[in-house]
Order: structure tokens, then C-alpha cells, then sequence
């Protein structure tokens, strides 16, 4: 590391340009050196290399390493595909070698505004019904610029759910996974704070789930609930009455109408009938019966994590 005390600023010689870094460096051996957050600073200062164009070096050391026998110029557009999952399947797709750049870029525009309309083109269907599920549940999306990000925290005693939703998302990078402490109430409650880097596909899941910045029940969104979806849902939301045997959805946020388009689907979908509740003169939530619940219960059984099937019953509260 340099000792940035012992240097005098026109003393530092700093690399300018990105072509400098190529004669200088192997940029995939760059690339290799980014393992998380902040690493990016401290390799800039230490080869004294702006962090802007250190970034450049490193997105397009990402694509050598992967496709080590792409154009550089080429290697420059494929970086703007964050992913390495999404790199291999719009290379699957597109002859990059027959294309010019500036035909290059035309067609990662064109793969960034089709996962507007449709996210399964780049996620898997368990990905997608983690979204749909978290985000019904504890999970937002947050737009930064013009990409957005997806967020979730869970209380301490829940690591082992948030670090099973952070294996689902392995294939985005993640920008946070944290503990912190936050005064809720009155109340001292350790969290963990799960984040990931802004990306095109979350730009779906903003417009899906937010009108003017609330998150809104819609039929589209319904639409795509799956049971593996539910399961996430009553994990966020779900609690289970020991003594009466009943799931409650703590769906507070949402309003008398979102609740009954949600009682709606549930009946044509499952043939359930939760029961609307309403308490503290202000919050909603649905209650399923006791026979409802055991059907409920076959519907996601399959797909609740093993420290979260307290949820339904099946072990003690954590």
C-alpha cells in the first residue's frame, strides 16, 4: 500500500485514461482484485489510478476473463451487461464478433428495455417469485438514476432467511449485507440489511409494485403469484396463532380495496377465503381459517425454509 502522508500531490504520478491502464496492467489480473464493496478505492490509491477509469479497467478485465477473445473496444460495451450470467446469455444470442461497436451497443440497448417488459429473460422463475414475494412482504425497490435496486432487511433472529434469500440472489452483485441496529418504538433491534447494485431487470419490479412511489395492489401483480411466491410472502408477513391454528397476512400497508382484490385472488385461485380484519382504527390484514390455513399450508409447505417453518406451525418461534 502507499503511504499517502509521505508524498506531496505533484509528486504522485496518476494514470490518465483507460488506454494507459492497458499498457500498464493486465486488467483481468485488475479485475481478480475486486472482491467487495470499497476494494475499488483502495486499489486506485494504491496504483494511483483514477477510480473512474480504474472502473472502466476492471468492467472490461470482467469480460476478458469470461471471453477472453472479444475486441477490447467490444470487451468496453459488453461491461455495461453487469452481470456475468447476462454476458453469457446475450453472447449466446448476438454474434458479437460479425457486429460493429456502435451496433454492439445498439443491441445491449435493445436487451436492457426488453427486461422491462419481461425479467425472464435474464432471471430464473424462482428469482422472479423471490421478488414478487419479498416485495408483496418486507422488500423494496428503490430507483437511483435511472436503474433501480432491490432491498430487504430482517431482524437478527432471521439470518439464516435473509442469508437463504442472499443465495437466491448470487448472481447480482451485492452493494450491502450488513448488521445494524435501528430504535424502533423505544425498542433496540439488531438487523441485517440486504442490498444489491442497481440493475435494469429491478426497473420491471419498480413499475410493477409503485404508483407515484406506493407500492399498489394490482390484477397484473396477482397475476403472477405463484405458491413458491406466497411461501415468501408468509415468511415476511405471515404469523402463525399457536392456540387457534390460523395464518395471519400482516398486509397493513395496503387499503380496504387492495385487500379485497387480494381475498379476490386467493378465492379464484386456491378456493380460500381469508377474512378481512382491520385493528388500531387504522391497519388491514387477512386471517385465514383454521381449514384454510391447513390448505394454505399444503400450497407452500414445499417451499418455506427450514428456519422459517415456525411461520407455519411446524417448529417453535426462533
Amino acid at each position: 500500500m502507499v503511504d499517502n502522508k509521505s508524498y506531496k500531490a505533484e509528486q504522485i504520478k496518476v494514470l490518465e485514461g483507460l488506454e494507459a491502464v492497458r499498457n500498464e496492467f493486465d486488467v483481468v489480473e485488475l479485475s481478480k482484485k475486486i472482491k467487495r464493496q470499497g476494494d475499488v478505492l483502495i486499489l486506485s490509491k494504491e496504483l494511483k489510478i483514477r477510480p473512474r477509469i480504474l472502473n472502466s479497467a476492471i468492467d472490461e478485465g470482467r469480460v476478458l476473463s469470461l471471453f477472453p477473445d472479444v475486441e477490447k473496444s467490444k470487451a468496453g460495451a459488453l461491461a455495461r451487461l453487469k452481470t456475468d450470467r447476462e454476458l453469457k446469455l446475450f453472447i449466446e444470442k448476438n454474434n458479437v464478433k460479425r457486429v460493429s461497436v456502435r451496433e454492439l451497443i445498439a443491441l445491449i440497448k435493445e436487451w436492457n428495455d426488453g427486461l422491462l417488459n419481461n425479467p425472464l429473460k435474464l432471471l430464473t422463475q424462482e428469482e422472479h417469485d423471490l421478488m414478487i414475494g419479498s416485495l408483496l412482504g418486507d422488500a423494496s425497490i428503490r430507483q437511483r438514476d435511472k436503474n433501480s435496486c432491490f432491498r430487504v432487511a430482517h431482524s437478527i433472529k432471521q439470518k439464516e432467511y435473509i442469508n437463504y434469500k442472499l443465495k437466491n440472489l448470487n448472481n447480482f452483485n451485492i452493494s450491502e449485507f450488513n448488521e445494524k441496529t435501528r430504535i424502533i418504538n423505544g425498542r433496540e433491534l439488531k438487523m441485517i440489511y440486504l442490498s444489491t447494485k442497481t440493475h435494469p431487470v429491478f426497473n420491471y419490479y419498480r413499475n410493477l409494485f409503485y404508483k407515484n412511489g406506493i407500492k399498489t395492489i394490482t390484477f397484473e401483480l396477482l397475476n403472477q403469484l405463484t405458491p413458491r411466491a406466497i411461501s415468501y410472502w408468509v415468511c415476511d408477513d405471515g404469523s402463525f396463532s399457536k392456540t387457534q391454528k390460523y395464518i395471519i397476512l400482516c398486509t397493513n400497508s395496503f387499503s380496504l380495496e387492495e385487500h379485497k382484490l387480494i381475498k379476490d385472488f386467493f378465492n379464484k385461485r386456491f378456493g380460500l377465503n381469508p377474512t378481512i380484519g382491520f385493528r388500531d382504527k387504522k391497519y388491514y390484514y387477512l386471517r385465514f381459517s383454521k381449514g384454510d390455513t391447513e390448505k394454505l399450508i399444503k400450497i407452500i409447505e414445499p417451499f418455506i425454509p427450514q428456519s422459517m417453518k415456525y411461520k407455519i406451525g411446524e417448529i417453535e418461534d426462533a
